[in-house]
């Protein structure tokens, strides 16, 4: 072949749109063909001063491998004297060369001649381009002329591939970046606007769709009663060529955070997670070691609800290690802080669900619950007022009393609808002085029913002394003895104790309250029982006692120990 021709081809070739290996494969071969020489090789240089790789070869066995074989750039190379003169280097006879050393492979290959020319590049260049004979040749000018124009073929090559390539990954980014603006709207549109089932599902579906991960899932933060502090899948979506979620789907449905410890450092920080199972240790490679479906990387951004880290959105590989810029994650950050805003108003929805009901009910009973003692107090009014004269003074002080005790009842049940009333409002207000536990107990006590006080023991003989407010205190303290006597045992017990902080707790020996409703049972208009038509049972006490006893730097806690039911009052010790 001419070199002409050759020159033409190899354009040719490179508008072709052959792939850079193919098309040095073609440049080597035609280069061999049109010099009639056995053996000719491309090399890169990375960076300046580093050593050749061999990316293309002719003739040469199997020793110089593409990719992995490499020539030295030293000044005393022919490699890195061309480098050096930037021009056509000849070597004429191995024997007599005296401007670089020779190269062992050629030494061993038995070469007697060659040539050599830098491959340019945008700034510097981008390699070198050699033939070798093994037999003794006087190279020409026109020859390192045909040589250099091949070379520049080549540079120019890799320039408009460059070119290409940066083309190609901007339109990649940009239609990235649209994909992944496009679930963005997408899950604004439907977790923050819509009021369609399916919600989450939808968005993480726009999500998968958008990062074109194998797939993409959730997972929500719950306590186990036997796991603990665990993490428990709430959706998924998984490509169809991946049996992981259809075959093993219960291998992540429910795992302990004590098996993610790493995965958990980050994200309960509020970092997002990216890894590939090699870089775990302990249980959690474990964990990841005898998954059914390997994965090859993961990315896991932490979901927040009220600024408490509540779940994460996890986007996962299986073919290959993926790379994450940090844009992507940015704007994945920003939809698992939708989904973090979905959950808070899904919260906040049913919790206002929970209040209406709870109102509504509230709003259905009040009336039975006052007009229960108000009907004893004008019948028993009425009967004093029309038959008292018939009636012995026994019989007139029993009236009496049932007079005060439904009266009571009633003040009571008013008390409790006014401080509720100011704590909607922001008004509630409570004072900070020293109080005498034992002596509040005492005169809360005297205003029971006779039948209630039989049930109560109060042994303690030390005097607790407290800093709050002694009407509220008292209002505490009624609460509890009255939920005690309505829903607990038979036997009733008031406790007082000092250490750090004084204690006030009232005890009784019933079925206690379901683990499940201990920290309901101090919200508005809830009840621990169904107990309606009970005066009292308003549902308000223990959450009006609880909003005091905090008011008054305290707490009201609940708990069930040995067979007791007990309620807690915490207030500061006076000094």
């Amino acid at each position: 072949m001419s070199q002409h021709a050759a020159v033409a081809e190899l354009g040719q070739a490179a508008l072709g749109g052959l792939a850079l290996h193919e098309f040095f494969e073609r440049a080597t071969n035609l280069v061999c063909s049109a010099l009639d020489v056995e053996f000719a090789k491309i090399l890169h240089q990375t960076d300046p001063g580093s050593s050749l790789t061999v990316v293309a070869s002719q003739g040469w066995g199997a020793d110089v491998e593409v990719g992995a074989s490499t020539v030295s750039a030293s000044p005393t190379s022919q490699a890195g004297y061309t480098l050096a003169t930037q021009e056509p280097v000849m070597l004429n006879d191995l024997a007599d060369e005296s401007r670089f050393k020779v190269g062992a492979s050629l030494i061993r290959y038995r070469v007697r001649s060659g040539m050599s020319v830098v491959i340019p590049d945008f700034q510097r260049p981008y390699g070198i381009l050699t033939v070798h004979t093994r037999y003794p040749r006087r190279f020409t000018t026109d020859e390192g002329d045909f040589l250099r124009s091949i070379a520049n073929v080549i540079g120019g090559t890799i320039q408009n591939q460059r070119a290409r390539d940066r083309i190609e990954a901007q339109a990649d980014d940009q239609d990235r970046r649209l994909r992944f603006q496009t679930a963005l709207a997408t899950c604004a549109q439907t977790l923050l606007a819509n009021s369609e089932g399916n919600r989450l599902d939808k968005a993480v579906e726009a999500l998968f769709t958008a990062t074109q991960a194998t797939y993409v899932f959730v997972e929500r933060n719950e306590i186990d009663a036997e796991l603990g502090f665990c993490s428990r899948r709430v959706t998924r979506i998984n490509h169809p060529s991946t049996t992981r979620f259809q075959d093993h789907a219960d291998y992540w449905d429910l795992v302990p955070w004590a098996r993610m410890p790493i995965s958990r450092a980050s994200l309960e920080k509020g970092e997002p997670f990216l890894f590939t199972p090699d870089q775990l240790e302990g249980v959690e490679y474990d964990l990841y070691a005898y998954e059914p479906d390997p994965i090859k990387s993961e990315l896991n951004i932490p979901i927040f609800v009220a600024g408490k880290w509540d779940g994460l959105i996890g986007f996962s590989e299986t073919a290959f290690v993926r790379e994450w810029t940090a844009e992507d994650i940015s704007l994945l950050t920003t939809a698992a802080a939708m989904i973090g805003a979905f959950w808070e108003s899904e919260a906040a929805h049913e919790k206002r669900e929970q209040l209406l009901r709870s109102k509504d009910e509230f709003l259905a009973s009040v009336s039975h619950e006052l007009r229960t003692p108000l009907t004893a107090v004008v019948g028993f009014g009425e009967i004093l007022r029309d038959t008292g004269h018939l009636l012995t003074d026994s019989e007139r002080h029993e009236f009496l009393e049932l007079l005060i005790t439904q009266g009571s009842d009633v003040s009571n049940i008013v008390n409790d609808l006014l401080v509720a009333a100011k704590a909607d409002i922001g008004s509630l207000n409570v004072t900070g002085v020293t109080v005498n536990l034992r002596t509040q107990v005492t005169q809360v006590l005297e205003n029971f029913d006779p039948n209630v006080r039989a049930r109560i023991s109060f042994p303690d003989t030390i005097n607790v002394r407290a800093l709050g407010d002694p009407d509220r205190i008292r209002q505490v303290i009624r609460n509890l003895i009255s939920n005690a006597s309505h829903y607990g045992g038979p036997s009733i017990e008031v406790r007082l104790l000092e250490g750090e902080t004084s204690r006030l707790l009232v005890c009784d020996n019933g079925s206690g309250i379901p683990d499940e409703d201990r920290e309901r049972v101090f919200q508005p208009y809830q009840r621990a029982h169904d107990a309606r038509g009970t005066a009292g049972s308003l549902g308000l006490g223990l959450s009006i006692s609880r909003q005091l006893a905090r008011l008054m730097a305290g707490d009201l806690i609940y708990r069930f120990d040995d067979g007791e039911s007990v309620f807690e009052l915490i207030l500061p010790r006076a000094g």
